[in-house]
């Protein structure tokens, strides 16, 4: 077992790590464009921990959400309920775009348009076209745009990429990335006999809330009566994003093309799936495998109940890594050289910061980092647009199966199209 003090000590890989905070001089001016948890959580603590940016606007289309995220940035910004405005401050240098995913490219777009510099969460939407059309809005205006998988500037991540690139687990043929549950709540709080005690918020229609802009909130998306359940689980809803297969299955598939070298999506995606632990519904199912061809390997997306991770599998030996750390191990009696087996290998970063936690040298603070660096010099950030939308897209062929019977879906080059 290896601890991070020891890590620390071996070369750094792609991502140097943070050793200074960042000189306050030549602030850039931030507006945040969605106020949700993970904004509030995450987001808006780290960047209000650096001092090289200023948070000075917040938009959300919910003001409890509004209120609650100005309160945490120390009250001195401005709020606003309609996202054009933070566009239109010319102060404003940054946009930090953590809205649902289906505003996610549209927003883009203008940011660019007005030339700001994005931080955009992940996936990069819920529509495939939306993804070509966000690369080209960068391309076109020359925008810095950071894509939040933070994993590509974690410590843990980035020594795990060096023993996958070491070649010591011979041809990698299978990758398994596992996303254990994810899906919408078991039961339904509309179901006979559960009353109240249900567990979710309701699907059943009714009137929005307080505080809440409805249209604003669905905006490109097709008109719905409003539900709690859309409000508060619209990763489920197919309208606003494509469930936990692109929620947490892009973080887990970003991985593998990250270590195997992978600049396009994949040739075909095909699924299967079911919902058995609720009805069925109009909402991303409870159970889902996907599986995907590449040129050279082929990877498979997995809901079943396991440890959270990605899998490679080679012919010598296979690596197993998530944000607690990785393990190797061989599986072969010799490889293709004639040599023994490996020893098991396990590495745990036990008292890394939290991603949550406002730091440096936590994934987040990382990434941020980096995304700063490359504001200031202009060049493609660790997790440019096009990485970020290229692991998107087949998560979202992934969705597109699944919503079509479970034909096979096969990248065109410039799009997708159902073939089976």
């Amino acid at each position: 077992m290896e601890n991070r003090r020891s890590f620390l000590t071996k070369a750094a890989v792609g991502v140097a790590a943070v050793s200074r905070a960042p000189a306050a001089s030549d602030q850039f001016t931030v507006g945040f464009i969605g106020a949700g948890s993970r904004a509030r959580a995450a987001l808006i603590p780290q960047f209000q921990f650096n001092p090289a940016f200023r948070i000075a606007a917040l938009c959300d289309v919910y003001k409890p959400n509004l209120d609650e995220a100005a309160s945490r940035a120390g009250g001195k910004v401005d709020t606003y309920g309609d996202y054009r405005r933070v566009l239109d401050r010319k102060d404003i240098d940054v946009v930090v775009i953590a809205t649902p995913d289906h505003w996610h490219v549209p927003m883009l777009i203008e940011a660019c348009e007005a030339g700001k510099d994005v931080y955009l969460e992940k996936p990069v939407s819920n529509d495939i076209d939306m993804c070509l059309k966000g690369i080209a809005a960068a391309r076109k205006y020359d925008r810095v745009v950071q894509v939040g998988l933070m994993q590509r500037s974690s410590l843990p991540f980035l020594e795990a990429y060096k023993e996958a690139q070491s070649g010591i687990l011979g041809k990698v043929r299978h990758v398994v990335v596992i996303n254990p549950g994810g899906s919408a709540p078991r039961r339904d709080p509309n179901a006979a006999g559960q009353g109240a005690a249900a567990r979710g918020p309701s699907t059943a229609p009714s009137d929005p809330p307080p505080g809440l802009d409805w249209e604003m909130f669905q905006g490109p998306a097709p008109r719905c009566p409003y539900s709690q359940s859309r409000q508060r689980n619209w990763r489920s809803y197919w309208e606003y994003g494509c469930g936990a297969l692109s929620d947490w299955g892009v973080h887990l598939l970003d991985v593998a093309h990250w270590y195997l070298g992978v600049t396009e999506p994949s040739r075909t995606a095909a699924a299967v799936y079911g919902w058995f632990n609720r009805p069925e519904d109009n909402r991303f199912p409870d159970t889902a495998e996907v599986a995907w061809q590449y040129p050279n390997f082929v990877a498979d997306y997995s809901s079943r109940s396991d440890v959270l991770g990605t899998y490679l599998w080679g012919d010598d030996g296979v690596l197993f890594v998530n944000r607690n750390g990785y393990t190797l191990r061989s599986v072969a009696q010799r490889n293709a050289a004639g040599k023994p087996p490996f020893e098991e290998k396990e590495v745990a970063l036990h008292d890394e910061p939290r991603n949550y936690e406002a730091s440096f040298d936590s994934d987040s603070g990382r990434h941020i980092m980096n995304f700063l660096a490359c504001i200031k010099s202009r060049q493609r950030p660790v997790c440019d647009i096009e990485v970020g939308a290229f692991s998107t897209i087949p998560t979202l062929m992934g969705g597109l199966s699944i919503r079509n019977g479970g034909k096979t879906v096969a990248w065109k080059g410039n799009g997708a199209a159902i073939v089976g």
